[in-house]
């Protein structure tokens, strides 16, 4: 190493002993806001909002409709629970609601309507604009990766899942059931039948299978790309492979450097006092930095120059 200029300048390997970060790479990232509720800073939330589409059922021109071609019906107590096909709560009835608990959850419970509220309507977002309005859109996402990946235009499969009366059997008579199908059965008429190659069909929205093609509200991507994740842990292994080839004794003094705040505190860990220990420090840490660096170079870490 070279004997010219500041110590510091010269500690190279030890600056990045003292600032690596000796641990895996998380292999995804998030774009989920992580600022606490109703902390409005727009500095944080600036970018973060969603459009969506709301739904109101019955909607403001349904009940306008109801209300010109159909007639108010009362109760006894002369309240309106009915007009055309809407209708109004009499202070009896209930329908499910959502409330906050006193810890802080949510939980579901019969919320009483009041007297002429409408009942059965709905109020709720339903999802992203741009999502799943367009059927054209849909149609050409299919065929954009049928064509892609060579495959056949899938369409949309609800899933079903019949319910199936389930038989209880132990191993041996399971084993028994087998057997006697096999022995009943002509394996020269057995026909095999390979589906050809398709892509999932559980969603209308064929992209929605691939993450990392989709565009999020921070305009970040959905995965980190495979190549980042290769190179970072390639650098994290270089460097543990680093910290094996460097002398124990080195790396011990590299530790106590990184909890020290002078020369003499150094010197002082290893048994010198005084002048000493500040002289004593300065070599200490100046051979704990010519061996990592040695070790670097060994490993393949060493920055070109």
């Amino acid at each position: 190493m070279a004997r010219h200029g500041s110590i510091a300048e010269q500690l190279d390997a030890f600056r990045e002993y003292a600032t690596r970060v000796d641990y895996d790479p998380e292999p995804i990232q998030t774009n989920w806001q992580t600022v606490p509720a109703n902390v409005n800073n727009p500095e944080d939330i600036d970018g973060l909002h969603t459009e969506r589409l709301w739904e109101i059922s019955p909607s403001v021109d349904e009940m306008l409709r109801q209300a010109r071609n159909g007639e108010p019906e009362r109760n006894e107590a002369g309240q309106i629970t009915k007009w055309g096909k809407l209708r109004f709560s009499d202070g009896t009835q209930t329908e499910k609601a959502e409330r906050v608990t006193i810890d802080g959850g949510v939980e579901q419970y019969d919320c009483r309507m009041p007297a002429g509220a409408l009942l059965r309507a709905k109020d709720k977002a339903r999802n992203m604009r741009g999502g799943y309005d367009n059927p054209q859109e849909a149609t050409e996402s299919r065929h954009y990766f049928a064509a892609l990946f060579g495959v056949r235009v899938g369409r949309f499969k609800p899933a079903s899942r019949p319910i199936k009366v389930r038989m209880r059997i132990g191993h041996a008579e399971a084993v028994a059931m087998l057997q006697d199908a096999y022995s009943r059965t002509d394996m020269r008429r057995v026909t095999f039948t390979k589906c050809p190659d398709a892509l999932p069909c559980g969603t209308p929205n064929v992209a929605d299978n691939f993450i990392g093609m989709k565009k999020t509200t921070c305009a970040g991507g959905g995965s980190t790309a495979w190549q980042d994740i290769v190179s970072q842990r390639e650098s994290v292994e270089a460097w543990r492979r680093t910290l094996a080839l460097a002398a124990d004794e080195h790396l011990e003094v590299l530790t106590q450097a990184v909890k020290a705040r002078t020369l003499r505190q150094i010197g002082e860990a290893r048994g010198y006092s005084g002048q000493y220990a500040i002289d004593a420090g300065r070599r200490l840490l100046v051979a704990a930095n010519d061996n990592l660096q040695e070790a670097m170079e060994l490993a393949g870490l060493a920055k070109e120059k």
